[in-house]
């Protein structure tokens, strides 16, 4: 009969494993007078590892009572019930084949998947997307954060210089020379993940879209998501896939995507940086599936820490369905008239990641759905007509409207579209002057850039030109961006930085406002671009 002490030595030896594995594991942590075996802290999600010596139905009884008791005790978000086998041993602990089986605190009893085996870096990957199973969105983001840091420790350091490269990524200049793109590289693989996700709830539908395809394309449909991930090739896998989805379109999508997986040679170490991003996205894509909170934008801001330097703070869902419905009024439109809501324009000149551009997509389908029913085929033309017509969002950040991309194109998958109105609006300095993003369309309009690996600009099929005119707008939603002005260009040279602030002069010396942060000028914006005397 194995001793408890030996059990207990095996449990700092798993935490220990755990830890080398890019987990914050501690082992035999006691709280509220009680033993958690293995603890792993995901953001503020909570994993309790209980395990068990031996790997006999008792045994695995045992380990799933205790993994049900720390959540009926409120000590886990969620558990994993684990039994080693019964000779291991710490040299084991490494090599040998565990068992395990993830518990749900939302289902006590019930386990979320069968016992399963494998070994130590498997189980990592497990206890990593473990919270992507919860219904909470910031236990989901911080277990995709975490899967992207593991994926960009797995790259090396010209593998992240390249990537930041592809996608015009800055390098952190707060950081050693060593880490300096780690940042970036995050970014690239969130891109990547991202991506993956939408991938994975296409699926479904990529079979039934065969007759928008070319006829010369043979190979239909695309391999799933999944088994790209599970592919020997997973670079080479999706590259295939995407390419062949951009027959449909989805350009701003898959476009940079693919940027990003062309930007290294598909080597072991990029190979298995894409296999772990990808797997983390499709557990992601499960929890996206039948939920309308802004997933994509928290996981963006809990990934990815931009504020200090763009602004990008993060618009929950409650306030921007607040500032949506305050927005958007029901007698706005004829909801039952197609071509008047088609004729609507709402504009987020600092979309991010799209929080509020989805929200006003919302509040529009709600009053849509009032008035002409559940007509699926109406509610798709309304849904294609909003992406396509409506819903206009610029933005300064790659990343982010790359993600508000996503979100958009996540209101209704199958629905075919051509054109998308995101665009990345240029805020630096090129060889002839300073620009200031969306700002721009207070002098003339800004310069829109292309998605990375795009022959053409900003939208999904045309050259972009429409989006740089300043169509008058029904309403202007946005949460402007607000950081200090010590703060704010630091991402810049000290020249650039000059250059920068003198445009911001031209454009803002003669009106009513303070340039000490970017809020004000923001608010100057927004009474442009509403329509006179009717907008919002």
């Amino acid at each position: 009969m194995v001793s408890k002490e030996h059990e207990h030595t095996l449990n700092v030896h798993l935490g220990n494993a755990l830890k080398r594995r890019r987990l914050n594991a501690k082992s035999e942590v006691t709280r509220k007078g009680r033993r958690i075996d293995v603890e792993v802290r995901l953001g503020p999600a909570i994993i309790a590892v209980e395990a068990e010596h031996g790997q006999s139905s008792a045994k695995r009884r045992e380990a799933v009572k205790d993994a049900d008791a720390r959540l009926e005790q409120g000590l886990a978000h969620c558990a994993v019930a684990v039994c080693y086998p019964g000779n291991t041993d710490e040299a084991a602990i490494e090599t040998c084949s565990y068992r395990w089986q993830v518990r749900d605190g939302g289902t006590h009893g019930y386990s979320r998947s069968d016992w399963q085996s494998g070994g130590i870096d498997q189980l990592a990957q497990v206890i990593r997307l473990a919270p992507a199973q919860l219904g909470d969105p910031d236990a989901v983001a911080a277990s995709l954060s975490a899967s992207l840091d593991e994926a960009v420790y797995r790259l090396t350091a010209t593998q992240k210089r390249e990537l930041a490269k592809a996608l015009d990524l800055p390098k952190d200049k707060s950081r050693a020379k060593a880490a300096a793109y780690d940042k970036a590289a995050k970014r690239a693989m969130l891109v990547i993940a991202t991506a993956a996700m939408f991938h994975a709830r296409l699926d479904e539908h990529l079979p039934g879209m065969r007759h928008f395809i070319p006829s010369n394309v043979s190979e239909w449909p695309p391999r799933k998501a999944h088994l790209c991930a599970a592919s020997a090739a997973p670079i080479n896998a999706f590259d295939r896939a995407w390419e062949l989805i951009l027959a449909l379109d989805y350009k701003p999508i898959f476009e940079t995507a693919r940027a990003a997986l062309q930007a290294c040679p598909p080597d072991p170490s990029f190979a298995d940086a894409v296999r772990i991003a990808a797997t983390a996205a499709g557990a992601v894509a499960q929890s996206i599936a039948g939920r309308r909170h802004d997933l994509l934008g928290r996981i963006f801001h809990a990934v990815l820490d931009t504020a200090r330097y763009d602004g990008s703070f993060y618009t929950t869902t409650a306030a921007a369905t607040l500032l949506a419905a305050l927005a958007i009024d029901k007698d706005m439109r004829d909801w039952q008239d197609p071509d008047a809501v088609a004729s609507l324009r709402i504009v987020d000149p600092a979309c991010g990641t799209g929080t509020l551009l989805m929200a006003a997509a919302d509040r529009i389908r709600e009053f849509t759905r009032q008035a002409i029913g559940e007509n699926e085929t109406a509610l798709a033309a309304v849904n294609k007509s909003l992406i396509e017509q409506t819903l206009i969002g610029y933005d300064v950040n790659l990343t982010a409207t790359h993600m508000a991309a996503t979100t958009l194109a996540l209101l209704s998958p199958s629905t075919m579209f051509k054109d998308m109105n995101i665009g990345r609006a240029f805020l630096g300095v090129d060889s002839r002057r300073a620009y200031l993003g969306s700002l721009e369309f207070l002098d003339k309009q800004p310069i829109l850039l292309p998605w990375p690996g795009a022959e053409q600009p900003v939208s999904q099929i045309d050259s972009g030109a429409e989006m740089a005119q300043s169509e008058p707008a029904d309403v202007v939603i946005m949460n402007p961006p607000f950081t200090r002005d010590s703060l704010r260009h630091d991402q810049f040279s000290r020249e650039e930085e000059r250059r920068i602030k003198n445009r911001e002069k031209e454009l803002f010396g003669s009106k009513p406002v303070h340039r000490s942060g970017n809020s004000g000028l923001f608010v100057i914006l927004a009474h442009y671009l509403r329509k006179s005397g009717t907008g919002k």
